[in-house]
């Protein structure tokens, strides 16, 4: 039986156009079923083989009723590392997410566990992304806006108890409204042959619509929910939790720079400079590589005006081409600067 303030919910949720679009923990709370995953389309056509994506869990909300969703990406692979690899991904937004981002542990682990996840902040944090829309998975890749992405694959969602994986017999059914029910006459559109879809007909059908009005719909909505004290706190909170995490991850990184062992390897690493590397530098106003033979055996480039570190006990030479058989012109004598350097003119 459905309560009450359920139905009120529903009935607000679709009162406008605007109000259409869901945010993608409301869509994973409505319509997401654990379980296997179909890739019905591969940017790579990669992972024929790995048909499937397995043990999504949203047992462990996140604040403000959103979530943590893991994900094994191949549980079929050959690699045990592979089957038991676990990514996790959580929501973009405090109030109203389009996407959620893969992000890992960082830090301490225990206590993150404790007081809650707090989402990794800098390297490529944000890079890999899900989208959850009608009953697909969309896995992105390389993201850098909303109309900057690629989408890596798209699965469908676990198969219905009483038939095909198809449009109309994934679970749950749920009467669409608006926004999403325009989407399940687009999905129908993209599709490319049996059991399979285009990536760009779902890309500009699909998930650039829903990712524009929902990103319309995340600023418009956050002015009005930062408003409410309640949402004031728990927003207070994140960032107080977030000021821990850094400050618990500075002592972590404090207490291993003032280590033995740091100290030991800080003092192998000066020797090896010293006694094993040479520093070169390429004065001349072109860009060059260096090797250790005169046959072109590659091993780096040095831009003009730049330098490098070269382990110092080979003679060395430089080239003006990667290309295999260049002629090289040496400039260096094996173990004749050790810890100190060398210079290409």
């Amino acid at each position: 039986m459905i309560r009450p303030l359920l139905i009120a919910f529903i009935l607000l949720s679709f009162n406008s156009n605007a109000q259409d679009v869901k945010n993608q923990s409301e869509i994973i709370r409505n319509n997401v079923s654990k379980g296997d995953y179909k890739i019905v389309a591969d940017l790579y056509n990669s992972h024929r083989g790995v048909a499937n994506i397995s043990d999504i869990k949203f047992d462990k909300n996140q604040p403000n009723m959103h979530f943590e969703v893991t994900i094994k990406k191949y549980p079929n692979h050959a690699r045990e590392s592979d089957r038991n690899a676990i990514h996790q991904y959580f929501p973009d937004h405090i109030a109203f997410p389009v996407t959620y981002i893969s992000s890992a542990y960082e830090g301490n682990k225990k206590l993150q566990e404790k007081v809650g996840y707090v989402v990794r902040e800098g390297r490529s944090v944000g890079d890999d992304r899900i989208v959850f829309i009608d009953n697909y998975l969309f896995m992105l890749q390389n993201w850098k806006s909303k109309d900057d992405y690629e989408i890596r694959w798209i699965l469908m969602a676990p198969k219905a108890e009483n038939g095909d994986n198809t449009e109309e017999n994934v679970k749950p059914k749920k009467k669409k409204k608006g926004f999403f029910k325009s989407l399940k006459d687009k999905v129908k559109k993209a599709k490319s042959g049996a059991g399979s879809v285009s990536i760009e007909k779902m890309k500009a059908e699909v998930l650039q619509p829903y990712l524009d009005k929902a990103t319309k719909k995340q600023q418009d909505f956050y002015q009005t929910w930062i408003k409410k004290s309640e949402n004031k706190k728990t927003k207070k909170y994140l960032d107080d939790k977030r000021a821990l995490m850094t400050k618990a991850i500075k002592q972590y990184n404090d207490d291993i720079f003032n280590s033995p062992e740091y100290q030991r390897m800080l003092a192998y690493q000066k020797w090896i400079d010293n006694n094993i590397n040479v520093t070169v530098y390429n004065k001349s106003d072109r860009t060059v590589w260096v090797g250790s033979s005169s046959s072109a055996f590659i091993t780096s480039k040095i831009e003009a005006g730049g330098s490098s570190t070269q382990t110092c006990t080979s003679d060395l030479y430089y080239y003006y081409s990667d290309t295999k058989g260049s002629k090289g012109y040496k400039f260096y004598t094996a173990n004749s600067a050790c810890g100190s350097t060398a210079t290409i003119n």
